[in-house]
């Protein structure tokens, strides 16, 4: 039997992305930084970036496309997008660092940076259209706004505030660009997705927790395959 979709999620889910898409192919073009050994290309992104786009890319649809999943699917996406959004104000940072660093020029230093700009502004969109998506007037009035469990909003902001100085003195490294990086891309989009599972009901809830849990693992993953190999 044919379902007919409702035309905001529709035009949602397909701008969610259309997002994806794009910053997709903005993060794919490379940087080149000439060096004293000679030409390299980067592009200054973490491996981590690909999956949270695809995952962006796949909630994305099922927002178009769904019909009972249409609102965890949203919160997926904002929590994808959130983290891609992360990454890109850091690329846009590291970008102009290494232009500034001595013995390397970056010789299409606007180009990156308008790409990795494009990145952030993307992704930033498209987790404000995933959040109007989930969002429903509350039944309740003000009193709708109590969260139904309060231990992960609490959590939440835990993991917000306490996770870059936590990782900071693990790596020693608390420097504030560092914990700025790590609020950007880990520590903002999980805490504000537990916290979020907090006042959702139902499958949203369980998509906000498993989104960040997924993330989280996948993070952990990336970085510690990092450190093993550099």
């Amino acid at each position: 039997m044919f379902v007919q979709r409702p035309v905001t999620a529709a035009v949602s889910g397909a701008f969610i992305v259309l997002c994806a898409v794009t910053a997709a192919l903005s993060a794919a073009v490379p940087g080149r930084m000439v060096t004293p050994d000679g030409t390299r290309l980067g592009w200054n992104y973490s491996p981590e970036l690909w999956p949270l786009l695809f995952a962006h890319v796949i909630a994305g649809v099922m927002v178009m496309t769904g019909v009972r999943w249409t609102r965890p699917a949203g919160v997926v996406a904002a929590i994808m997008a959130a983290q891609v959004a992360g990454h890109g104000v850091v690329a846009v940072r590291d970008w102009f660092n290494a232009n500034g660093a001595s013995g390397m020029a970056q010789h299409n230093l606007a180009t990156v940076v308008t790409c990795a700009a494009v990145v952030a502004l993307t992704a930033t969109a498209a987790a404000v259209a995933a959040v109007a998506v989930v969002w429903r007037e509350p039944v309740g009035a003000w009193r709708s706004l109590v969260p139904y469990r309060p231990a992960y909003v609490f959590t939440g902001a835990a993991v917000a505030v306490l996770l870059p100085p936590t990782l900071g003195t693990l790596w020693h490294d608390r420097d504030i660009t560092t914990l700025g990086q790590v609020a950007l891309t880990y520590s903002l989009p999980w805490g504000a997705g537990l916290a979020a599972a907090g006042w959702l009901r139902g499958r949203a809830a369980v998509a906000a927790r498993a989104a960040v849990a997924a993330s989280a693992i996948l993070s952990t993953l990336v970085v510690t395959t990092l450190a093993l190999t550099y």
